[in-house]
Order: structure tokens, then sequence, then C-alpha cells
């Protein structure tokens, strides 16, 4: 079958619109949402009385920071010295790729910040799983609970 020039470029441009129609519908789902959660208790955990939260973000989804000057869609936190010390998120939502925490240290007034990547550490079904996170002076402690409890004798899996 031969194709004349008219025929070649109206399938041309026709393939070229199929693919960029692809390419968006592909964009437009975006990250794969799964139900789970991302919480805090500095008050709970007990770190909250020992360091002020400043800022943290749980992958590009969920981040907060003090100040409204860096975050104009949080007002409410204008002026605070620190972030309240708890939160919970809980639902359908893209799985975090990483967990930044700064802080500072309330007896010396040291600021520490932290960035762990995720993306290696977490399992890959992570349906009804909790992160959350614990401050202990310097150190930034990030734990993943399971929604049924793991026997302590078996090898941990990643």
């Amino acid at each position: 079958m031969k194709l004349n020039r008219s025929t070649f470029w109206t399938r041309f441009f026709a393939g070229v619109l199929l693919a960029v129609v692809f390419a968006l519908s592909a964009c437009a789902t975006g990250p794969k949402l799964v139900a789970h959660a991302f919480s805090f208790d500095g008050r709970n955990d007990e770190w909250a009385a020992q360091v002020d939260l400043l800022e943290y973000s749980y992958g590009d989804q969920y981040h907060m920071v003090r100040n409204s000057v860096t975050n104009p869609r949080s007002p409410v936190f204008k002026g605070l010295a620190a972030l309240p010390p708890s939160t919970s998120v809980n639902g359908s939502m893209p799985v975090g790729e990483f967990l930044y925490v700064k802080w500072r240290i309330k007896a010396t007034g040291e600021v520490l910040e932290d960035r762990v990547e995720l993306r290696n550490l977490l399992p890959s079904n992570m349906f009804d799983h909790r992160i959350t996170f614990a401050i202990d002076g310097k150190q930034l402690y990030v734990y993943l609970v399971t929604p049924t409890p793991r026997d302590s004798k078996q090898p941990r899996a990643c």
C-alpha cells in the first residue's frame, strides 16, 4: 500500500497527538495513593520538653514550617517559636520518598536537621502502615508501625 504525502502527514500528526494525550493522562493520574498514616506525638514520646519542632516534611505532600514567610499557606503558625509537637494524617495519600525534620534543642539553642530517604527502606505495600518519628537530643529516630505485630525473632525484611 502506497501512501501519498497528505495521508502520511495526517497519520503522523494523529500519532503525535495520540502520544501527547497518553503522556498528559499519565501525568494527570499523579502518584499512587495508598491508605496509610503519618503521625508523631512529642508529648506522648516525651521529646517535646527537650526540643522545639521547627519544620518537617513527609515527602512533598505533607510539610509544615513555623513561619508564614517560608510557607504562605500556613499563616496560623506565623510568629510562633515552634510548631505543635504532634500531628496525624491518615488516609489515602502518596507514600513519602523522604522524611525531613528540623528541630532546636531548648537547653543549648542548637538547631539540627535530618533527612531520611525512605524510598528503599519501606515495604512495597504500605497499606495500613504508619510512619512516625521521635527526637532524642541530636538524634532523629524514624519508625514504621505495621498493622500486625512482627515476631521479634524473625529477621527484618525491607
